[in-house]
């Protein structure tokens, strides 16, 4: 983690001697696509250092089916497998197109989908689960709330369901035998490439408010501390308030609160895009902040946050964007590999890779890790990047 952060420190230096002549007569400066191109080789390696109980990290590379696996694969007898999230959103549909890429090359049928609208929901769906374990092959799964659901899911994996669980692991999961794993993002890199962003296009001065998820998910816990320790790293940045919410829903009041309490924040960082980042810049358009405060998210939105970012009335600069593409190819090919006995894949911790995105490289990094699931940006967002 050392050796990545000078690089990036120097990197920021050459940045900031070659951009310091471009200075424009507006108050921020345009992220050029030589800072997101090195930027990007940076965050090619995850920055997360471990998972939230120490875990290696594994990426891709290290679960990636062999050709032997893939034919052993066809053979195996997987029964029924589902998919559990809340409503199918822009992450989860990537995930799961993910999912179904790798079942599809063994043979397999499409991952079914169980949506959830709260703690309770999930309770009743796993509880069913357990009551017919013997017909289940695996679950992977995105908890509302790891504390809450903790039980539930030790219940199903005490009848003999194997699990693997998104963004963050149950409570008192870790250690049973059917745990598969945790499936991840790179937390960290992108909470630290959404406050480069936002560091670049301030000037490397100013001030900050930060907008956080408030429950202990590792994921988010990850992006916060990746974006403090980034603006931590710049004396004449301050990070003068941070609000938590537990329903994004919140983040314009909490946005509001911010920007009236601290008149000049220059930039606020928002955990996700939707709901989070755009309440933050619906608070900037309210106040009528447009061009004084500017907006970041640790992850895109799919065409929607594209559209946000290509928008020069929008305050959305930037986003730091997972593959969640490829965190839905890892969930099955972690299962298939558990499948097949290999025991090194027990209780791991499985990262997708990172992508700085600005106006600059948006459509280079839509259509890196959106298109094959959503189809091409539309044109009147690249109308705007004109």
């Amino acid at each position: 983690m050392l050796r990545k952060s000078l690089a990036i420190v120097l990197l920021v230096a050459f940045l900031i001697v070659a951009g310091s002549a471009a200075l424009a007569a507006e108050k921020f400066r345009e992220v050029p696509l030589e800072l997101i191109q090195l930027m990007e080789k940076q965050f090619h390696q995850v920055w997360t250092p471990a998972g939230p109980s120490g875990e290696e990290v594994r990426g891709a590379g290290d679960l990636e089916l062999t050709a032997e696996e893939i034919e052993k694969a066809k053979s195996l007898d997987l029964g029924q497998y589902y998919f559990m999230g809340a409503s199918l959103d822009m992450t989860e549909t990537l995930n799961r197109f993910g999912m179904n890429k790798v079942l599809a090359s063994i043979g397999k049928p499409e991952i079914s989908f169980m949506g959830s609208n709260s703690i309770a929901d999930q309770i009743d769906q796993v509880t069913t689960l357990a009551g017919k374990a013997d017909e289940i092959g695996f679950v992977v799964a995105q908890a509302w709330e790891a504390v809450t659901l903790g039980p539930s899911f030790v219940e199903l994996a005490k009848a003999g369901v194997p699990q693997l669980h998104n963004w963050t692991t149950p409570a008192g999961l870790e250690n049973e035998e059917y745990y598969v794993g945790l499936v991840d993002a790179d937390g960290y890199g992108q909470g630290a490439a959404a406050a480069e962003i936002l560091a670049y296009a301030m000037g490397y001065k100013g001030e900050v408010g930060l907008i956080y998820f408030a429950l202990e998910q590792w994921t988010n816990v990850m992006r916060l501390k990746g974006a403090e320790d980034t603006f931590a790293k710049y004396p004449d940045i301050k990070v003068v308030g941070k609000a938590g919410f537990t329903d994004p829903s919140q983040s314009f009041d909490l946005a509001i609160g911010l920007l009236q309490k601290y008149p000049e924040i220059d930039a606020m960082w928002g955990t996700w895009m939707m709901g989070v980042a755009t309440g933050a810049a619906e608070a900037v358009l309210s106040l009528g902040r447009l061009g004084e405060v500017v907006v970041a998210a640790p992850d895109l939105g799919g065409k929607a946050g594209a559209q946000y970012i290509a928008d020069p009335e929008n305050p959305i600069i930037g986003a730091a964007e997972a593959d969640c593409i490829e965190m839905g190819e890892n969930s099955v090919n972690a299962a298939i590999k558990w499948y097949l006995g290999n025991t090194d894949i027990a209780q791991g911790y499985f990262v997708s890779r990172v992508y700085p995105v600005v106006k600059a490289n948006l459509v280079d990094v839509y259509n890196k890790t959106n298109l094959e699931a959503i189809g091409e940006l539309p044109q009147d967002v690249l109308d705007l990047l004109d």
